[in-house]
């Protein structure tokens, strides 16, 4: 069993980025001495109060000269908001200063805010991620590229520096969408899943359809195929825990409930809209507490965690101590000590 650290670094408004920054780097050297195997760091763009961190590739780097073991993860490249040639070079060299540590974490992302940032049309964003996941594993892997696809165009270019994993680092597929767990399944990557998209509740349909994807494309399940993506937090108890949590999951859920748009201007898609929105803003802390969380004290984390492996077969755990952004830099690391030390060594 793997146990992984998430990090979306949201920064609230008596936060400053520097401070969020030195907190994270601080809180990867201490993942990496407690024996947490990645950690991942998500991208964001133009919503601080949502996200500070909009070049994880850039904080990755910062954070492999502070650790020795610990691999580095993207959770996730929004690959359509980037040329994938520059984008290969980028991981690829990141892969080289760490040691050949990078995990290459792959998606599309959930926020128009995004893509009207970039001038990248959201429609085109699924045949842009496909096509530039191809482009990054030919320019990885053939010694001088060639690739000429309906977006994407190389005549014999030599992309250095390769990757010190061979034929390149792995790539893992965040599947929120019934059509990326069907992407993912039928070409067999590795996913993550869970967390606010799809709470416990809704994981075990969509991995029925991962599953299905796969077997109609005849491929074997990789190993590792499920990151499960859960908040997590340990401490004295679960009263305590809520004390310590409660005001970060709310600042989170209100956050997205800011940023989140409707699909169209259409009266259909704007009262669905409304009734998301709302649902975000008066969602209650029992019920992330038994949909999407893990809070508690180190036996009942342990116990829940070895229910859901039983129900989902997954061998990795990705625990996003880290919600909401207010909770504090002392009380997760303090939660994540307790985890790696009481938890973690039930599942040795």
């Amino acid at each position: 069993m793997k146990f992984d650290i998430f990090y979306q670094l949201p920064e609230a408004a008596n936060q400053n980025t520097a401070q969020r920054y030195r907190e994270l780097i601080a809180e990867a050297a201490e993942a990496d001495r407690l024996g947490f195997d990645t950690i991942w760091l998500a991208e964001v763009h133009f919503t601080p109060r949502f996200s500070a961190m909009p070049t994880p590739l850039m904080l990755l780097a910062a954070i492999a000269e502070r650790t020795t073991r610990l691999r580095l993860g993207m959770a996730v490249n929004l690959m359509p908001l980037h040329h994938p040639l520059r984008l290969a070079e980028e991981i690829a060299t990141l892969d080289v200063l760490s040691g050949g540590r990078v995990e290459f974490g792959a998606g599309r992302g959930a926020f128009p805010l995004n893509y009207r940032g970039y001038g990248v049309e959201m429609a085109k964003s699924r045949e842009l991620f496909e096509e530039g996941l191809e482009f990054i594993k030919a320019a990885w892997t053939q010694k001088r590229l060639e690739f000429h696809g309906k977006h994407f165009h190389a005549d014999g270019i030599e992309v250095v520096p390769k990757p010190l994993q061979r034929p390149h680092p792995p790539i893992r597929l965040a599947a929120n969408s019934i059509e990326t767990f069907t992407f993912a399944g039928a070409h067999a990557y590795p996913i993550f899943a869970g967390g606010p998209v799809n709470p416990i509740p809704v994981l075990g349909e969509r991995l029925e359809i991962y599953n299905r994807a796969l077997a109609d494309a005849g491929k074997q399940r990789p190993d590792d195929w499920l990151a499960a993506a859960l908040m997590v937090f340990v401490g004295r108890d679960k009263a305590q825990v809520r004390a310590t949590i409660e005001a970060s999951l709310r600042n989170y859920f209100d956050t997205v409930g800011e940023i989140i748009e409707p699909e169209s201007p259409s009266a259909d898609h704007q009262a669905a809209f409304q009734t998301v929105r709302e649902r975000l803003r008066s969602i209650e802390y029992p019920t992330v507490d038994s949909m999407m969380g893990i809070f508690g004290d180190a036996e009942y984390c342990a116990n829940r965690i070895a229910e859901l492996k039983e129900r989902f077969h997954f061998s990795r755990l990705v625990c996003w101590f880290e919600i909401g952004g207010i909770s504090g830099h002392q009380n997760v690391l303090d939660s994540m000590r307790q985890f790696a030390e009481q938890v973690m060594p039930k599942f040795q």
